[in-house]
């Protein structure tokens, strides 16, 4: 009943969310692209958007930085992810994409959710576990991910977002509008494919002998072979007790076998728009 309330209240409001798709396609295809800022950042982002709109996931702090990303800013936020909220909040619907953790096994549908959980627990588990925790955490590839300014309370905790200079540019500017602390927060800037991140991490204060959580969400997809490989090796660098919390696409989605071919054609031709 729930799932029936909130797609009537979703028809009703096509002409909103229609305008706030097509505003948001504009801008990524206008400013976002032609700026050189990760496209793809938006879609982690926007799982937890949803979820937080939803009521099923709180983060403050995405939600605020929303409405002055290249993507999402402007009147976009109020025309799709604020009617979506309102749908969902008034119809009382809280599955597909707006579950967290969602119902297992993952569909498409609850990706998203089934990751942002997987890494959050994660990160908790290692920055507050008793025995040798971590006190460096290092977002790689940070795009507009918010965990620097979720952590546990009561710790002191040193934070380093790296990521190319476009996006982080685009990102500081956000957190500078939305009015959200970052002065714990070290940017690093750097290219997965041509440079040494590790290099630019030691040359703005990271020390390698210091437990660390390395945070690689939505990655790996995206990197040349030789890139994951080498990251992967100056992980395994830092001392004992370091984690890094990772994912990536299996084999047969990116070659479209059985029985995977559908969702893999469906997701080249999203990434070549």
């Amino acid at each position: 009943m729930h799932a029936l309330i909130f797609g009537l209240l979703v028809v009703l409001a096509l002409p909103l969310l229609i305008c706030g798709l097509v505003i948001y396609t504009w801008r990524v295809r206008r400013i976002v692209i032609p700026q050189n800022i990760s496209g793809t950042a938006h879609e982690p982002f926007g799982g937890r958007l949803a979820m937080h709109v939803a009521g099923t996931y709180k983060d403050e702090v995405a939600y605020k930085i929303a409405q002055h990303t290249p993507g999402y800013g402007g009147i976009v936020r109020f025309l799709f992810w604020d009617t979506l909220g309102f749908c969902a909040k008034l119809s009382g619907f809280k599955g597909s994409f707006f579950a967290y953790p969602g119902p297992r096994p993952s569909t498409l549908m609850t990706m998203m959710s089934h990751r942002a959980y997987f890494f959050n627990q994660s990160i908790q588990d290692v920055l507050t576990r008793e025995d040798n925790p971590a006190t460096q955490l290092v977002v790689l590839g940070a795009g507009f991910d918010t965990r620097c300014y979720n952590l546990p309370e009561g710790k002191d905790f040193k934070c380093f977002e790296v990521d190319m200079s476009p996006t982080l540019k685009a990102k500081k500017r956000a957190l500078q509008l939305a009015e959200v602390p970052h002065n714990h927060v070290t940017f690093v800037e750097t290219d997965f494919n041509q440079e040494t991140w590790m290099e630019s991490l030691l040359n703005s204060g990271f020390n390698p002998n210091l437990t660390t959580y390395v945070l690689w969400e939505g990655v790996t997809m995206y990197l040349v072979e030789e890139a994951v490989r080498d990251t992967l090796n100056l992980i395994a660098s830092l001392p004992v007790g370091s984690v890094v919390g990772a994912d990536f696409f299996s084999q047969d989605l990116i070659q479209g076998n059985p029985p995977l071919g559908k969702i893999s054609k469906s997701m080249h031709t999203g990434m070549k728009y």
